[in-house]
């Protein structure tokens, strides 16, 4: 049996080697191996292949990826199982005809798409009317603070209960009373200026709020023969809340070379608008400068993770990772390394969701004295934190499959496959213990193993 799996393992050496060189070939190789080959670069070229062109071995192994890890992720191969491929094609869909494209060029072929689609950023023309206000002096060379008059007291209501009751249960970024009895009741007394971390924070909010709001209540943003869009307010070029995001976006760039906990907030709301209105590579870019910064905040920043300013560290550090993971597993996009972090930073605590409950149920988080949450939101707020550290703990088992899958890949591409199987005269076993043990795993994963 073990001599056996030697000789598979050489014969899909040579296959590799032959896959490698297909490129700088003209001609057939005289190796026995040659028809099956052709026929798979005959596969990768024709725009509908039959079933009998997508054999078993040519889904797995297909000869124009060198490095299918670099090319196509995990969650793309699934597109070669020949079951699905085949299913695929003979469904009739639109996409169907991008599926040759896929195979030719990678992953990188679904990145190229989406530049292609948002060449432009989102327009800058809405806002908000405003007039500047005296809330006492000003420091030299800042700019006077601004009132929205626009901007009722009952729509930040309705925004921000929105927004903690839809985005911050899935990223909870914020407390909601630190937010509201702090930075909003400010803003109104003082309005809103350049520099002011605070008042980027609330017009993220209020994006974000109104983009929960009308992406229920509205009507869907196009209708393609007949099918209506999924997005629902607006326009795919102007979604809804983009008045408030511009002018947040309009302040952002006084603060956002900061390290601080609140840029890496103001950050990840970014995040979260661009990828809330279909705008993926915005997302993973803000993603990554919120990572960055989160970095730099606990690598060179004493904190205290017992305290609730610590607590919303926790709470920025794991979304961060959340974020940055979630682009990388699916599209290959190059990591920060946060995620090396992950054995500094504890579990957050939530500390504060019990006062908060509390002060729900006296109504204390309403600034018009009135709160607009039902009993169905308090309660599913009341849990946010356990859907929170779920959501942390699948993360982490993707991880350690993601990691596993690639190991055994990195262990067959970097190695020979002749080490550590005992077929090289001048090779000492106890020095290939990698690759006895990938050819271990090899030989527990065949069927004939698995059967005796």
């Amino acid at each position: 049996k073990d001599k056996t799996m030697v000789h598979i393992l050489d014969a899909l050496n040579r296959l590799e080697n032959k896959f490698d060189n297909l490129s700088m070939t003209s001609g057939g190789s005289p190796d026995g191996s040659t028809p099956s080959t052709g026929s798979s670069s005959m596969s990768m070229t024709t725009p509908k292949p039959s079933q009998n062109a997508i054999p078993p071995p040519t889904s797995e192994y297909p000869p124009t990826f060198r490095k299918p890890y670099q090319h196509l992720t995990v969650p793309h191969k699934i597109i070669l199982w020949p079951g699905i491929y085949i299913h695929l094609l003979n469904s009739g869909i639109p996409a169907a005809s991008d599926l040759q494209y896929v195979l030719e060029e990678g992953t990188h072929w679904f990145i190229r798409r989406e530049m292609a689609k948002h060449p432009e950023p989102l327009p800058s023309k809405l806002g908000l009317p405003c007039f500047a206000i005296n809330a006492g002096p000003h420091e030299h060379g800042r700019a006077a603070n601004v009132a929205f008059p626009t901007l009722t007291i009952q729509q930040i209501q309705e925004y921000s209960d929105a927004y903690f009751n839809t985005f911050n249960v899935l990223y909870p970024l914020l407390n909601r009373e630190a937010f509201m009895n702090g930075i909003v009741s400010r803003l109104l007394r003082e309005g809103y200026g350049d520099g002011d971390t605070g008042s980027v924070l609330a017009l993220m909010v209020f994006a974000l709020g109104k983009v929960a709001v009308e992406g229920v209540l509205h009507r869907p943003a196009s209708v393609v023969n007949g099918q209506p869009s999924g997005f629902r307010g607006g326009t795919i070029e102007e979604p809804p809340g983009l008045e408030f995001f511009n002018e947040a976006r309009r302040r952002h760039g006084f603060v956002m070379t900061q390290c601080t906990l609140e840029n890496v907030q103001i950050n990840l709301l970014q995040a979260t608008y661009y990828e809330a209105t279909a705008r993926h590579l915005d997302f993973w870019r803000s993603t990554v400068s919120a990572s960055m910064a989160c970095q730099v905040l606990i690598r060179c920043q004493p904190i205290d993770w017992s305290t609730a300013e610590g607590d919303l560290v926790k709470r920025a550090y794991w979304t961060c990772v959340l974020s940055e993971d979630l682009y990388h597993l699916d599209l290959d996009l190059p990591q920060t390394g946060i995620h090396t972090m992950e054995d500094e930073v504890p579990m957050p605590y939530f500390q504060q969701v019990q006062e908060q409950q509390e002060e729900d149920q006296t109504g204390g988080s309403s600034i018009s004295g009135s709160s607009t949450v039902g009993a169905g939101a308090n309660e599913e707020r009341s849990h946010f934190q356990y859907h929170f550290l779920a959501m942390i703990a699948l993360r982490r088992l993707i991880a350690r499959i993601h990691n596993v899958i690639h190991e055994c890949e990195r262990a067959m591409q970097s190695e020979p496959l002749w080490q550590g199987l005992g077929s090289s005269p001048n090779q000492e076993p106890e020095d290939s213990t990698t690759g006895t043990l990938a050819h271990q795993k090899l030989t527990a994963s065949t069927p004939q193993a698995a059967g005796e």
